[in-house]
């Protein structure tokens, strides 16, 4: 693959950095995780005004380049890295210096979306919104990182805060069904906003699903008719187990079927997703 590190473009056998740099140093690292759907960058924008707010807050909002610049560098990318299959791509902004790393986006086995997948909760805690602002999407992030280190049989481990509140996983959102209600934690639990997030919650108003963005406390977890976790690279991921409480005997249904089964043509559709992209 070819990446774009600095103010090149190089092969992943030569796209290297400088580790005695302060920013590497330092772990001076922000990110985002782009994929692409039909070739094309799935809410670059709103993965830029991500960037941007996490590189205002650390001070290094100079180094992002305007969003037309980036669409730009993305979309020559995508052109270099010819793939008959879907693309990951990762900005990253290592102190002043923006970096765009490509890869194929992995395929994900049908069984996490036909069986569902198991999840559990994590030892760790991840600080509220009134400790550390969520929407700062830092590379090691030590809660995250923590987390991943306990995965093994688990798909994900879901993070509460100091408070004992349901944040979000190591890498996805969380998503909890209740008396024909959909609820997800809101921003001020410790949350990082994910855009897949952000599409469900519309798609699930647009189908006049009643829809809850609150508090949630560990023990509503246990209680829940359904469970669905987000994330970029997957969607919508069912889950069928969280610990030992079973959720799905025999495939997914309920409000999860029905926003899994409308969740790619939404997405697809809606203008706001492709602000910038010539379609």
């Amino acid at each position: 693959m070819q990446n774009f590190i600095v103010d090149r473009w190089l092969p992943d056998e030569d796209s290297s950095v400088n580790v005695k740099s302060e920013w590497f140093i330092k772990g001076l690292f922000l990110y985002e995780v782009v994929r692409t759907y039909n070739r094309l960058p799935f809410a670059l924008n709103k993965h830029y005004d991500r960037l941007l707010h996490s590189a205002e807050y650390m001070g290094v909002e100079k180094a992002v380049p305007d969003f037309d610049m980036l669409v730009s560098l993305v979309m020559e990318g995508i052109e270099k890295n010819k793939t008959n299959n879907e693309l990951r791509i990762r900005l990253v902004l290592a102190g002043q210096n923006l970096l765009l790393l490509y890869e194929e986006l992995p395929v994900m086995s049908k069984d996490i979306y036909e069986l569902g997948v198991k999840v559990g909760i994590s030892p760790f805690h991840r600080p509220s919104e009134y400790i550390i602002p969520g929407k700062i999407k830092l590379i090691g992030a030590p809660w995250s990182f923590l987390t991943r280190t306990k995965l093994g049989e688990y798909y994900d481990l879901l993070l509460l805060n100091e408070k004992g509140e349901v944040c979000e996983g190591s890498f996805t959102n969380v998503f909890l069904v209740k008396e024909e209600t959909l609820i997800t934690p809101h921003e001020a639990s410790g949350i990082l906003p994910g855009i897949t997030r952000e599409n469900v919650l519309n798609l699930a108003r647009a189908l006049e699903m009643k829809v809850e963005v609150r508090s949630v406390m560990a023990w509503e977890l246990f209680v829940a008719d359904e469970l669905f976790l987000t994330h970029t690279s997957a969607g919508i991921v069912p889950v069928r187990r969280l610990e030992n409480k079973v959720l799905i005997e025999e495939f997914p249904d309920g409000y999860t079927r029905i926003l899994m089964d409308n969740f790619e043509g939404y997405v697809m559709t809606r203008e706001d997703n492709w602000k910038g992209i010539k379609l």
